[in-house]
């Protein structure tokens, strides 16, 4: 008989460490249920939400900025390359689908030259973008001034209204 009580002190013992173990770490497990309760309630959890602009290149040309009124769709561009870039058009295609006018005169200044480093802001005329997520595809077609070699660089743009 006496083995049979050491068994039954035993069994208590483990029986306590587990409930110390859930009194010390389920206030941890609640805090995640109700942060994650949150995040769904106020749509939080959507990464579109968290990110409201997205303009890039994969390399040479930088988009610093764009901006989007109710129908133009402007991208500020850096051409980062070293060298000057000419006979430039540029065309997005997704939401808006739309070719910057670079010609000379045209009545949103958009340049048919970019030199080493400069930065240069380029419009688009688009239908109606008013609250409208984007997401183009950015396509600019350039020739090196110093080689005459014509390039093509993709890029891609995401932007998602705030408020």
């Amino acid at each position: 008989m006496a083995r049979a009580i050491r068994t039954d002190r035993r069994m208590g013992k483990k029986g306590q460490a587990a409930t110390e173990y859930l009194h010390t770490y389920g206030w941890i497990f609640l805090s995640v249920l109700m942060l994650s309760g949150v995040m769904v309630y106020y749509s939080v959890s959507r990464a579109q939400y968290l990110v409201p602009l997205e303009c890039r290149f994969l390399s040479g040309l930088k988009c610093l900025d764009a901006d989007v009124d109710d129908t133009l769709l402007s991208l500020v561009l850096v051409n980062e390359f070293g060298f000057t870039m000419s006979n430039i058009t540029m065309a997005v295609s997704g939401t808006c689908n739309s070719t910057a006018n670079t010609t000379d005169g045209n009545i949103y200044g958009n340049l048919n030259v970019l030199l080493a480093n400069q930065q240069a802001t380029y419009v688009f005329d688009c239908q109606n973008l008013t609250n409208m997520r984007l997401t183009e595809l950015m396509i600019v077609n350039y020739r090196v001034l110093d080689t005459g070699q014509d390039h093509v660089k993709v890029g891609k743009l995401e932007y998602s209204p705030t408020g």
